[in-house]
């Protein structure tokens, strides 16, 4: 009889878990809200320490799973790991299409670009978005006149070409994104500028490793284009 019960609550152990009762609902909602779950974001540890514990992990993985066809992903090593919900490899989950988010492809390639400039070009000193704004200015002018055609290509008001500011403003709200999701922490919340990267932005440098190593070839591409 023990081992019927047990083998009837093994898929959802987590549940049994002593802690879930004032966890599991912050950690469900900060999963499916696609912010990546690592040992110094978000703030409440306790979440990190929940999805290390194996068991829970697993258990964790078989509900995604089960309840909204989504993959429970962990990432990186020791001090570095990360954990975030994921579609499926054919791309579907059960959740509504309403309900999801997608990163915009002006953010994606900000964040290429960051990456090329921070890990790539050893600038290992961009820890806020003036300075990362000032180096594209100074230093990569091919690479921002490109940008911002790209940008101004998917807009969509494209009665205009895109201003300073209006180009300032998108950059800001892609690092803006990068904290939401957690690939970024901010120094001070009141003022969105200085940062620290988390562990977390490797996903985006996973997917996009050969298009960022190559993305000198693109700006090119959009320069002989114009």
């Amino acid at each position: 009889m023990a081992n019927d019960i047990t083998e009837k609550i093994e898929p959802y152990g987590f549940l049994y878990n002593k802690r879930a009762k004032s966890i599991f609902a912050k950690l469900d909602y900060t999963l499916r809200n696609g912010i990546h779950i690592q040992r110094e974001y978000p703030k409440n540890v306790n979440l990190y320490r929940f999805l290390s514990d194996a068991d829970n992990f697993e258990s964790l993985k078989s509900y995604y799973e089960e309840f909204y066809n989504l993959v429970l992903v962990k990432e990186g090593s020791d001090f570095n790991s990360y954990y975030y919900l994921n579609l499926n490899d054919d791309g579907t989950s059960n959740v509504p299409s309403d309900n999801r988010e997608y990163l915009k492809s002006e953010f994606i390639i900000i964040g290429m670009l960051f990456l090329k400039m921070y890990k790539l070009d050893g600038n290992i000193e961009l820890d806020s978005i003036s300075d990362f704004t000032s180096l594209l200015y100074e230093e990569y002018d091919d690479q921002k006149n490109a940008l911002r055609k790209l940008i101004n290509d998917n807009s969509s008001d494209k009665s205009t070409d895109l201003g300073d500011q209006r180009f300032e403003n998108v950059i800001s709200k892609s690092f803006e994104k990068f904290g939401d999701l957690g690939w970024l922490v901010w120094d001070k919340d009141s003022d969105k500028n200085k940062f620290k990267v988390m562990p977390s932005f490797e996903r985006l440098r996973i997917i996009y490793q050969p298009q960022i190593e190559t993305i000198d070839d693109l700006i090119n591409e959009v320069k002989d284009a114009e």
